[in-house]
Order: C-alpha cells, then sequence, then structure tokens
C-alpha cells in the first residue's frame, strides 16, 4: 500500500537522523519534541499556529516548547505584529541543531541516491514533489533547508555567513 511505502522511508530517515544527532550531542531533542525544530518557522511561530502544523492540542505543543526552551533550544519572544502575544523562535543552539540535522540529511539522501542511482532519484523526487503540488501544498525545497535560513533571507538569495 502507497501509506507503507511513503512511510517507511520516512520513518527510516527521521530514526536515523535522530540517532545521528543524538551523537552530535543534541540528546536534549527527542522524536516528540523534534516535530517543533522541523515546523519552527525561520522568523518564529506563536504555539497556536505551531499546533495547528502539527496537527496537536496547543497544551501539546506548550509542554514540547517548554521542554525546549529549558534546553535553550528556543525562546519566547514579544511577537513584532502583536506586542501583547508570544513567538517562538529558535536561539543560537536551536539555528545549530536544524544545520546539523539538515547536514545529515542530506547525507542520507546521497546513500539513497547511490542505492537507486541519480536518475531514479531524480525521477523519485519529482514524482514526489508534483504529489504534494496536486495535493495543494506549497513546497519551495527541502524544509531543513528553509528552516536553517536565518529570519528574512529567501530561497536562492545570498548564502549564509
Amino acid at each position: 500500500m502507497i501509506g507503507a511505502l511513503l512511510s517507511i522511508p520516512s520513518f527510516d530517515l527521521s530514526a536515523r537522523v535522530h540517532h545521528r544527532l543524538h551523537s552530535r550531542g543534541f540528546r536534549e531533542i527527542t522524536d516528540s519534541n523534534s516535530t517543533v525544530m522541523k515546523l519552527l518557522g525561520p522568523e518564529g511561530d506563536r504555539i497556536t499556529e505551531l499546533a495547528n502544523k502539527a496537527g496537536v492540542t496547543k497544551q501539546s505543543m506548550g509542554y514540547l516548547v517548554e521542554r525546549l526552551e529549558a534546553a535553550s533550544y528556543v525562546e519566547r519572544v514579544a511577537d513584532p505584529r502583536d506586542g501583547r502575544a508570544v513567538v517562538i523562535r529558535r536561539t543560537k543552539k536551536g539555528w545549530a541543531y536544524n544545520r546539523a540535522a539538515a547536514e545529515e540529511v542530506a547525507k542520507l539522501q546521497e546513500e539513497w541516491t547511490q542505492l537507486l542511482g541519480p536518475a531514479k532519484m531524480k525521477e523519485l523526487k519529482s514524482l514526489l514533489a508534483e504529489l504534494v503540488a496536486k495535493l495543494g501544498h506549497h513546497y519551495e525545497g527541502s524544509y531543513l533547508e528553509a528552516v536553517t535560513r536565518p529570519p528574512g533571507q529567501r530561497r536562492g538569495s545570498q548564502a549564509r555567513s
């Protein structure tokens, strides 16, 4: 079934990246709170926005954010759009985690390219991108690539220092 064919590689990727990041010193990140780090936009998000993206309750997301905040991966700051609200954004340590995650995903993607061959991997990525678009989702390159860009920087703009 298509669900298993999509889920098995995704679970494998997540487990292997989590293991590699743990060995690189990011031990406070769990499978659960890694969701926050994956979904958190470059400029930050409100807890309600994160909860909606993840499909969980605001209370559940609040708990995950609290754990990451205690470990210094994220911080709460005043929302520049509404001073009464709070935005969750990455700290320097949070950006380091996302860069490391992007590096590990790239290594695993290269392993998969070796397994399938470059042409088949290109076709696989193309078909998945087409499916994502036809399902009505916006895709602008790697999500990890997008969330590891410093705030305000868009895809294709000057590389960070």
